[in-house]
């Protein structure tokens, strides 16, 4: 993890937990970027304040709530635009990894997705782009990590990309679905990567995530954790120590299933297992 020296302006650039992206976080008051580029695909979304840069010779505005886009060797520059500052997240995401996923989108183009804008409104991206950061760095399942780069990047190379792209829409999958299901309902406490899912059931990863939430409504990697959470639940009415259920079901640690746990249910795994209600007070 590396920080900035100045104590106006903050940064923080770290490895995420899935192998081949970095993550970066600025807020930004005086930092100028000089002309760089980089060897990996820039997401970026710019929060707060404004950013400026030049991009193939062009002068490019960075508003709050627009999406960064930075092809691989694109020669760029950054600097604050506004009095309030320059507030951005970034995933830096390697060529493998996003060969892996033309692959797993079942791409239909040949050679690598390009953006033609470097600053572009995705508002309905937003979402998918906090929860994927945030994915990648609070030891979430792999799963989880892996579906929402694929929705993210899907959403923007079809959209935003030079080349635009239909992929093949989910179809009736009732044999394959169920076998995802018996799969992630034997294994939900155990790793799975969406590769690994797909192979059993004989589909493309993006597809059976499409087809999976289509007619289960919800995607494989929340429906993992919803049956991982069933047998939490079950495990809580015994006496069995909170700290070996958390290790026994597949959770990182006991504040991660406290997390999981509370976020889902209203109240922690032990106030569920001692029958303890919790009072909420008005908003």
């Amino acid at each position: 993890m590396m920080a900035t020296d100045s104590p106006a302006d903050s940064a923080k650039l770290w490895q995420s937990d899935l192998a081949g992206i970095e993550l970066f976080q600025a807020q930004l008051v005086h930092h100028r970027f000089g002309k760089h580029f980089h060897e990996t695909y820039t997401i970026g979304l710019n929060e707060a304040g404004q950013g400026c840069s030049q991009h193939h010779g062009a002068n490019q505005l960075h508003y709050p709530g627009s999406f960064k886009l930075i092809n691989p060797g694109d020669l760029h520059t950054g600097q604050v635009a506004a009095a309030e500052g320059w507030a951005f997240r970034n995933l830096y995401i390697s060529l493998p990894v996003i060969e892996q996923v033309l692959a797993q989108l079942e791409w239909p183009r040949s050679g690598w997705p390009y953006f033609p804008e470097p600053v572009t409104w995705a508002p309905a991206l937003r979402p998918r782009f906090y929860q994927l950061f945030s994915a990648l760095q609070t030891h979430q399942p792999l799963m989880a990590q892996e579906s929402l780069l694929l929705e993210l990047l899907c959403g923007l190379f079809q959209n935003h990309g030079e080349q635009r792209v239909t992929l093949r829409s989910p179809q009736p999958e009732a044999k394959a679905i169920a076998q995802a299901r018996a799969y992630l309902e034997a294994h939900y406490a155990d790793t799975v990567s969406i590769n690994d899912l797909a192979q059993q059931v004989n589909l493309s990863p993006y597809y059976l995530i499409r087809s999976f939430r289509q007619q289960v409504g919800c995607p494989p990697h929340h429906y993992q954790r919803h049956w991982q959470l069933q047998q939490v639940k079950q495990a809580l009415h015994t006496e069995q120590p909170l700290a070996e259920i958390a290790a026994e079901q597949g959770f990182y640690d006991q504040s991660h299933l406290n997390r999981v746990f509370k976020q889902t249910f209203g109240v922690t795994p032990g106030q569920y297992q001692k029958g303890n209600s919790v009072q909420y007070a008005p908003a």
